[in-house]
């Protein structure tokens, strides 16, 4: 070996070869020897990175800079109001029962800022009522606590969108501010809410005037906003402001509310059932006309809409536990018909936690019932361009006034079926309809929502049913999946402690009426639909191990099955397994002021496949399929914008497509409840440190089994996952289904052994080195 001098240099030259793209790191060991010391060690990691000119487009567009809060100076502040869209409105549905502020109370922040460790009286109070277990004694005060925290949780996460220094256009008597992010929800900003803007040469002064803007509408990035006609006389071509954001508090403010009438209304029948009362609302047995004939030959989805129609469980709700693919609205809708068919005299009220939810269950309908029996009621927030033109017929838009305007009560009132999302809800609340007006009231996708989001449909509306006083109401029907994602939230005390659990959830995991015994689940109370529609049995069978005891099955079609189109496709590792897992060593990245995370590797990868796909017309073993037909999935919002730029600006070829704006791109949550002919999935995460950051903030699929189960079950026939195996393997969902890829031959790209096994060995190797890194 040669001899160093001290100061000396001795250059090494270390080359690497790879098969594919990506960024590939190793250590390298240097061992010395001084006379007639001990050998010793010292090691070095270097990286090589191979990548396409598109990975370089791609790359970071500046430095990452974290996140720091902007001082907040304690100023005098006069505000301004603004002129808000609604002002002229004529709105006719009265507000009978009021609607509180439900503020929380100073001492609860101040209790929060004081941290768990605190010897504090008021920690332990709040510690002791967050963890005991909801029951009737504590259900609105526990509630209304989790949803307090949840909202302070959310004032200092809108203080991330707050912008300095910039300029906004004149529109007539409006101002138009561009606003990154806000087509995405980043922020959330609706028709009616409002933000905050001074002067930005002003913000060191007290008292600091800042004027109220309301939002008259968003189209893409802009936000036109109505302020006083005092800063319309000050503003000029490029003047400056710092803008401040805010939530609207109407979901929460309604939220309370349903917490306290539903113990206003003792609902504990409804919220805590124990019982059936066993009264079937047919003499006879029910032998309906199917309006969906398909249903016929689905015993678990007969058997549902049997009990709901007969009202068997009544006290108690009935439940559809729909697991992916297996039709749950289809089976609800099919109930509502029955139900709307069968008693003249029922008025049923449905709902769903979002518009489209709501909007696909209206279209459902109107299938079989005339509009003039259906009302969609849409609040005025919503962008008219929104909404699906078959329901335009039977929803509250009015020409006139060029908004959604709500009706009166007695209008409503003529209406057998009334739809509205959740919140909405809360205006049927507050408008007061008479006890036991609705006799049905059905709750999709009620896994996506907070319990006392669902109970705002419920408490004010329903009656529950009484023998002697409402022997033929007080029906609630909830359909969801506990498996799959639940609702948005951002406190960790308030998950932590409860809210994240829908009331579908809580009733299956903690009511003997809904758990799974030997036998199964009690088809008076709940069925658990069996049948899967959508997808190939490959891609259906890790989901099915992992979450549903194997039960699920796959439904044969007697048709052409579009979910074997892909099972010949040239470019699977196996032929007959329509699953691709294309293991990539990419890098973890950030740009900018984002905290979100990229991967321009895997980003290569999937535009590889995506040109396979797009561009081969059918061509050879690839049959023809649309960008509709294709979604793209990410946990990360920055992978999502960075997939989106390279298919629809970077990419020469697929650029052309005429409808490649077609092709969804976005979040696990953004998918959930849709499916696509071909889905595929960008996990990004390639660095383990990482791990424990996206377990705090509730990001990316490791250690998230519900984010991963909705992701692979989105895909009817081809499914392709492009991510780290070393990094993915740590997590014990994606390792199985890693090792099934393997096992199967579905696996290819970056060389990978299942070496969690060896792992130990390893570690046991290099500590016996004596290094110095």
């Amino acid at each position: 070996s040669p001899l160093h001098h001290a100061g000396g240099m001795y250059p090494i030259q270390v080359r690497c070869l790879t098969t594919c793209n990506g960024h590939f790191s190793a250590v390298l060991f240097f061992e010395f020897t001084k006379e007639p010391d001990e050998p010793f060690s010292i090691s070095r990691y270097v990286a090589a990175i191979a990548e396409s000119q598109l990975a370089k487009d791609l790359g970071p567009s500046a430095l990452f800079q974290p996140y720091t809060a902007s001082l907040q100076h304690p100023v005098t502040v006069i505000t301004e109001d603004g002129i808000p869209p609604d002002s002229s409105l004529k709105n006719e549905l009265e507000r009978e029962i009021p609607l509180g502020t439900y503020q929380y109370p100073q001492s609860l922040k101040d209790t929060i800022l004081l941290g768990p460790n605190s010897a504090s009286s008021s920690w332990a109070a709040m510690r002791s009522l967050l963890e005991a277990p909801l029951q009737a004694e504590n259900y609105h005060q526990k509630l209304q606590l989790l949803l307090h925290l949840e909202e302070i949780q959310m004032e200092v996460d809108i203080r991330r969108y707050d912008m300095q220094d910039v300029t906004m256009v004149q529109d007539r008597a409006l101002l138009v501010l561009d606003v990154p992010g806000v087509a995405e929800n980043r922020p959330s900003l609706l028709r009616g809410d409002h933000l905050f803007a001074h002067l930005s040469s002003e913000r060191d002064r007290s008292p600091l005037v800042r004027y109220k803007g309301y939002v008259h509408s968003v189209e893409l990035e802009k936000v036109r906003l109505g302020f006083s006609s005092k800063l319309q006389k000050k503003f000029v071509k490029n003047l400056k402001f710092d803008v401040t954001f805010t939530f609207s508090r109407l979901p929460l403010q309604v939220q309370h509310r349903a917490a306290v009438l539903a113990m206003r209304h003792s609902l504990f029948s409804l919220l805590f059932p124990s019982a059936s009362c066993h009264q079937s609302l047919f003499p006879g047995p029910f032998q309906p006309r199917w309006f969906n004939r398909e249903l016929e030959t689905n015993e678990e989805q007969c058997k549902a809409v049997t009990h709901i129609v007969t009202g068997m469980s009544r006290p108690a709700p009935y439940l559809i536990f729909g697991p992916p693919g297996t039709g749950k609205t289809v089976t609800m809708v099919e109930a509502i018909k029955q139900v709307w068919t069968c008693f003249k005299n029922a008025r049923i009220l449905v709902c769903a936690p979002s518009n489209s939810a709501t909007d696909l269950l209206c279209q459902c309908l109107i299938k079989d019932i005339a509009p003039d029996n259906v009302y969609r009621l849409i609040a005025s927030s919503r962008n008219y361009r929104e909404v699906p033109t078959d329901i335009m017929p039977c929803c509250n838009w009015d020409e006139e006034q060029s908004s959604y305007v709500y009706p009166s009560k007695e209008s409503l009132k003529q209406y057998r079926i009334i739809i509205t999302t959740l919140v909405t809800a809360g205006r049927l609340v507050s408008a007061n309809f008479p006890p036991g007006f609705f006799s049905h009231v059905f709750i999709d996708e009620c896994g996506r929502a907070v319990e006392p989001e669902s109970v705002v449909a419920i408490a004010g509306l329903l009656a529950p049913m009484d023998q002697k006083t409402n022997p033929n109401g007080g029906q609630l029907v909830l359909a969801g999946d506990p498996k799959q994602l639940g609702p948005v939230l951002t406190s960790p005390l308030a998950i932590q402690h409860g809210l994240g659990t829908s009331l579908l959830e809580r009733l299956m995991l903690h009511n003997p009426l809904y758990k799974k015994s030997g036998e199964g689940y009690n088809p008076q109370f709940i069925t658990k639909l069996l049948w899967n529609y959508r997808s190939h049995e490959a891609i259906l069978r890790i989901p099915n191990e992992l979450f549903y005891d194997n039960e699920l099955k796959v439904c044969k079609s007697d048709r052409l099955d579009i979910r074997n189109l892909y099972c010949t496709w040239e470019e699977l590792p196996k032929k007959g397994f329509p699953i691709i897992f294309h293991g990539v060593c990419g890098e973890d990245q950030r740009e900018a002021k984002s905290p979100s995370f990229f991967n321009t590797a895997e980003i290569e990868v999937l535009v590889h496949y995506l040109k396979k796909l797009l561009l081969s017309r059918g061509k050879g073993s690839c049959p023809t399929v649309s960008p509709k037909e294709i979604g793209i999935i990410s946990p990360y919002r920055k992978q999502v914008e960075k997939i989106r730029k390279a298919i629809t600006s970077l990419d020469p070829d697929l650029r052309k497509l005429p409808d490649i704006s077609q092709l969804k791109v976005g979040s696990v949550e953004e998918f959930q409840g849709q499916e696509r002919q071909v889905i595929l999935i960008s996990t990004v995460r390639s660095c383990s440190t990482y791990l424990q950051f996206d377990q705090t903030f509730r990001l990316g699929f490791l250690k998230n089994p519900k984010r991963f189960n909705v992701a692979i079950t989105r895909a009817k026939a081809l499914l392709i996952v492009v991510g780290n195996p070393t990094v993915l393997s740590k997590d014990q969902h994606w390792h199985r289904f890693l090792r099934y890829c393997q096992e199967q031959g579905g696996y290819t790209g970056y060389p990978y052994k299942d070496e969690s096994t060896a792992e130990d060995n390893i570690t046991k190797e290099l500590s016996m080195l004596q290094l110095s890194v």
